[in-house]
C-alpha cells in the first residue's frame, strides 16, 4: 500500500473507532449500596465509583418485582443525582436472606423467560444500567445448571438493549462455565474468610481459583470490605466508619480490638495488584460503611487507580 494511502487508512481506522477493540477495558470501581443506607446517604459520596449497585429486590418467579424504597421520591432523587456524576446504577436481585425464590425462578425455561422479561421491564422503569444476581447459594448440580441457564436468558434480553448482567459470588463457590460466559462481570466477595477475614493472601487465592475455572481476568472485580469482622468472635462486626471514630489509626493498621479490617495501605495494595493482574476492577461491600472526608476508603481506591 502506498505511504499516503496507508496514512489515510490509519486515520480512518482511528477516527471511526475501528481500533478501539484493542483498548484495555476501563477499570471498574463498583460499590453496593443497601436500601437501608439510603436515608442517610449523600450522592456526592458515590462520585469515586464507576458503578453503583442498589441492594436489593427479591426475585419473583412471576417476573414481578416490588421495592417500596425504589418508589420513594427521595430514592429516585438520590439515584438520579448519582447518575449525574457519571456513575452507572445497577439493580441487585437476591442476597444472603433474599435468595429463597431463586430455585423456583431458575427451574424451568418458562420461569426463566418470565423472570428475565420482568427484570428487564423493571430495569427500564427504574433506569438501571444492568442487573446483578446474588444467589446465596445454589445447593446441587441441578441448581448450578439452572443458574447458568437463567443467566444466559438474562444476557439474551439485557444485552439486546445494551444493559449489563453481573453476579456476586463467594470465593469458595463453584459455578458453571455457562454462568461465567453469560455475565459481563463477576463480583468476587473476597471477605468473611476464616479468622482474619479479608487478607491479601485470600484475595490472591480466590482470584486464582476463578482464573483456573477460565474466568477472564477482565470479568473479575475483586471484593473489598468496608467493615471489620472479629478474628475469633465472628459475630463481632464494625463498619470502617465506626472503627475510625473509635480509634486513631495509622494507614498500615488492619487489626484492632480483635477485629480485622482493610486499612488504607491494604486497600492500596489490593487495588494495585488487581490492576497488575488486569482484573476488571474492584467491588466494595458496602459504601454506606465508609468513613467520611479524608478518611474515606473509597477515595483511597479512586486515587490508587492508574
Amino acid at each position: 500500500m502506498p505511504v499516503l494511502k496507508w496514512f489515510a487508512f490509519a486515520a480512518l481506522v482511528f477516527s471511526t473507532g475501528i481500533a478501539t477493540a484493542q483498548k484495555t477495558p476501563p477499570f471498574r470501581v463498583v460499590g453496593y449500596l443497601p436500601e437501608y443506607r439510603l436515608p442517610d446517604y449523600e450522592a456526592a459520596r458515590a462520585a469515586p465509583l464507576t458503578d453503583l449497585i442498589f441492594f436489593s429486590v427479591l426475585p419473583a418467579a412471576d417476573g414481578a418485582f416490588e421495592s417500596p424504597v425504589l418508589d420513594k421520591p427521595a430514592t429516585v432523587q438520590l439515584l438520579n443525582a448519582v447518575r449525574k456524576q457519571g456513575v452507572r446504577v445497577h439493580l441487585c436481585v437476591g442476597g444472603w436472606d433474599r435468595s429463597q425464590k431463586f430455585p423456583e425462578v431458575a427451574a424451568t425455561e418458562e420461569s426463566r423467560r418470565t423472570f428475565a422479561k420482568g427484570a428487564l421491564d423493571y430495569c427500564r422503569t427504574h433506569d438501571f444500567a444492568g442487573i446483578d444476581l446474588d444467589w446465596e447459594h445454589p445447593t446441587d448440580e441441578a441448581q448450578q445448571e439452572h443458574y447458568g441457564l437463567l443467566l444466559e436468558e438474562l444476557a439474551r434480553v439485557f444485552h439486546a438493549e445494551q444493559k449489563e448482567v453481573s453476579l456476586a459470588m463467594a470465593g469458595w463457590q463453584h459455578l458453571s462455565a455457562r454462568a461465567f460466559a453469560a455475565v459481563d462481570g463477576v463480583n468476587l466477595m473476597s471477605y468473611d474468610g476464616p479468622e482474619r477475614h479479608a487478607t491479601f493472601d485470600q484475595a490472591v487465592r480466590e482470584v486464582a481459583g476463578l482464573r483456573k475455572e477460565n474466568v477472564p481476568a477482565a470479568k473479575i472485580r475483586l471484593g473489598l470490605p468496608f467493615y471489620g469482622r472479629g478474628i475469633t468472635n465472628r459475630d463481632q462486626v464494625s463498619t470502617y466508619a465506626q472503627i475510625v471514630q473509635m480509634h486513631r489509626l495509622k494507614a498500615n493498621v488492619n487489626e484492632i480490638d480483635g477485629l480485622f479490617f482493610n486499612g488504607p495501605d491494604l486497600i492500596k495494595q489490593k487495588v494495585a495488584w488487581a490492576q497488575k493482574q488486569k482484573l476488571g476492577g474492584v467491588m466494595v461491600w458496602e459504601i454506606g460503611q465508609d468513613a467520611a472526608g479524608d478518611k474515606s476508603l473509597l477515595k483511597v481506591i479512586r486515587k490508587s487507580v492508574r
